[in-house]
């Protein structure tokens, strides 16, 4: 019996170990088949070290880098009263913007300056910028301060009110920290244009003069603000500098000079780069991008005042299926036990290592495009560990600029289209652009582009007008769709009038011009078309361009004069003649009327080609009326008044064309709608639209 149950047992013992061997092993292929989804270990070895780098794909919440809250606004806070140029009172008001339900009672501060040339401009110019912070995090307030009439009249004047406002709103952060929420010891001071300026200049001029003030700022924000005033100071704290290379107003020089100079004082300093880009950093093209690279640097900076912790650069753009390198920063390249870690997008790659100082990351070829953050970390002590984030953001491989002309000998409207290869590699394959024609049917154009090298162009001739909503295609060799890119560009065709408009305010008698909406909002708080709505109409002769806008606005508000017309409900228009060839001019003209709130009629022109006046010193025929909630402007402007050569007014002739509706209620300038873009958020002549002049 004894020998019955040894045998038993025996034989149980037996079956169960193989059980649990097999169960044993299938748990291993299982959890190693698990890991492969997950993480990618990459062992490299050098002659100082074995390095291990550890991947993982896929993206996570990261706080003040994720836009993860919503926002509230409190507005027209008063953070102090001082003496302006009239020597009048002026109450000093800030909008503070903070993210809600975060729980974070210590939120980093970032101070918005607005732009406008220290004379105009207001805090709600930045409400979206302010309103993307906010979402990862930041408590932001967007500030107002004082302006001058004609400020560089006393520059230095200009400068220390300035410097005084903005050292009033620290002196309002410290002591209302609590109450918002704030972290009074982490301040970032920003801003855009003279906004730009101001920032740098405050906290260059302070950072010697009195440190105490700027003691709590980490970081500074730049965004076109152009020249310092003195040196820049080697204490000065991290700075991004961010500028468009066509920019009119404040040379992109300035910038890449400024750039040199904080990298001979030792300042640690990123310049993110708006290429082919104006005087303008709210465009559609590279706002995204600004944000992502802006909340990357100072997440980094925020994290480590060590520079050999900080990346080289903060943010980069690759083309789709690129690969590209992320250099390590010295403290990364130090040998060490711990692995290195990073954190990449799912499908995209680490390659082997080729140099011990650098990651290669590859980007999977396809159609998603935007922002992604790259973590690279090192070490899990808290007391030791180190991290970085570099915003990737991932671009079309093939760029497309769009160029309407008149062939003068074809008597036609045609399209040039100037492809770039932005990717590393070349390009080899075909293109495909849809469009709207001149006769608004629907046209497509096919060509085949080879050996593309990589940074350079390729000139091709649409043989008609391409406008409207345009989509390139590209496909490489073997037809795989690679891209799809959209935009959307306006170009009007101008009948020629058998007789004058009568300009009497009365738009009824317009019925064979050129009709437009103008339908880009740029109003915060817009209440919709009850609210206010424009459309406009043009036409030509031999003696004046023609011009007739209708606005339904619900209430009319216009109490300035002269250059300020624009502060109250008006029109403004940019005109530009263009080059012979269809390219844009360099010089234009933006020009605008108004009525006032008695009934006055006001014109003004503040910027014009050498050889013309400026102010109201031009020859306009107009008139506006007003009639419940309508609003007509009717303008013949003459084309003397525009050009110097009358020989160009002709079928044919090109214009570079822009309008602008200004809205104000009462309160001040709430924003306005535009069609075509280039005169509210910047002068940039290369955002108007095209217009023809037909028979």
């Amino acid at each position: 019996m004894m020998r019955r149950l040894i045998y038993v047992l025996t034989i149980l013992v037996i079956v169960l170990g193989s059980w649990l061997l097999l169960h044993n092993q299938e748990n291993k292929s299982a959890l190693e088949k698990e890991g492969n989804e997950v993480t990618n270990v990459i062992t490299t070895d050098s002659s100082t070290s074995a390095a291990k780098v550890t991947v993982n794909n896929g993206q996570i919440s990261v706080q003040y880098l994720t836009p993860a809250y919503k926002v509230t606004v409190k507005g027209d806070i008063l953070y102090a009263s001082k003496k302006n140029e009239t020597d009048a009172l002026e109450p000093l008001k800030l909008d503070l913007y903070e993210p809600s339900g975060d729980n974070n009672e210590k939120r980093p501060v970032f101070i918005f300056i607005h732009g406008g040339g220290y004379t105009e401009g207001n805090k709600n110019d930045a409400a979206d910028f302010s309103t993307g912070l906010a979402k990862r995090g930041y408590a932001v307030l967007s500030v107002d301060y004082r302006l001058k009439k004609d400020p560089f009249t006393n520059f230095s004047r200009t400068l220390n009110d300035a410097y005084e406002d903005i050292t009033d709103v620290i002196k309002w952060i410290n002591d209302n920290a609590e109450i918002y929420g704030m972290d009074a010891s982490r301040i970032v001071i920003g801003g855009d244009s003279a906004g730009g300026h101001l920032a740098i200049n405050f906290v260059n001029q302070y950072v010697s003069q009195d440190p105490s003030i700027i003691k709590s700022v980490f970081s500074i924000v730049d965004i076109y603000g152009g020249d310092l005033t003195k040196s820049a100071d080697s204490k000065l704290p991290p700075v991004l500098i961010i500028h468009g290379t066509i920019d009119k107003l404040v040379p992109y020089q300035q910038s890449v000079d400024l750039a040199e100079q904080l990298k001979e004082k030792g300042v640690y300093h990123n310049l993110l780069t708006m290429e082919g880009v104006g005087h303008d950093y709210k465009n559609n093209k590279y706002i995204d991008e600004i944000m992502e690279t802006t909340t990357h640097f100072l997440w980094n900076v925020m994290n480590s005042s060590d520079l050999t912790k900080l990346p080289e650069n903060s943010g980069i753009s690759i083309a789709s299926g690129d690969a590209f390198d992320i250099k390590l920063p010295k403290a990364y390249r130090i040998p060490a036990k711990e692995s290195m870690n990073i954190d990449l997008p799912e499908g995209w790659i680490l390659r082997e290592q080729e140099e011990e100082d650098r990651l290669r990351i590859q980007v999977p070829e396809g159609l998603v495009r935007g922002n992604d953050t790259l973590f690279v970390s090192r070490g899990e002590d808290p007391k030791t560990a180190m991290s970085f984030a570099v915003n990737v953001n991932v671009i079309d491989p093939l760029t497309v600029k769009y160029e309407t002309f008149y062939d003068e000998a074809a008597k036609e409207l045609k399209t040039h289209m100037d492809v770039t290869n932005q990717s590393t590699n070349n390009f080899n394959g075909s293109v495909e652009a849809d469009y709207e024609t001149g006769r608004s049917t629907q046209g497509t154009y096919n060509a085949t582009v080879e050996n593309l090298e990589s940074g350079k162009s390729v000139r091709l001739e649409i043989p008609e007008l391409a406008r409207g909503q345009r989509t390139l295609k590209s496909y490489n060799d073997i037809g795989n769709l690679l891209q799809t890119t959209l935009d959307s560009f306006n170009a009007l065709l101008l009948p020629k009038l058998s007789k004058p408009v009568e300009i009497n305010g009365n738009l009824s008698d317009w019925s064979d011009q050129a009709r437009f909406d103008v339908k880009d909002i740029k109003i915060n708080g817009w209440g919709g078309e009850q609210d206010i709505n424009a459309k406009g109409s043009l036409a030509w002769d031999a003696d004046n361009l023609y011009l007739g806008v209708e606005v339904i606005d619900d209430k009319h508000e216009q109490s300035a004069s002269g250059d300020a017309i624009w502060s109250g409900d008006s029109i403004q228009i940019g005109i530009g003649i263009a080059n012979s060839d269809g390219t844009v001019p360099s010089e234009y003209h933006e020009l605008g009327v108004a009525r006032g709130n008695a009934g006055n009629l006001l014109k003004w022109r503040w910027l014009t080609p050498k050889g013309f006046n400026i102010n109201d010193a031009i020859e306009l025929k107009y008139a506006v009326s007003r009639s419940d909630s309508t609003t007509s402007y009717e303008l013949a402007i003459p084309w003397r008044e525009l050009s110097s050569d009358m020989t160009q007014v002709k079928q044919g002739m090109k214009l570079k064309f822009s309008l602008l509706v200004n809205d104000n209620d009462g309160e001040g300038r709430r924003g306005w709608l535009e069609y075509n873009s280039g005169i509210g958020s910047s002068k940039d002549v290369n955002a108007f639209g095209d217009l023809y002049l037909t028979d």
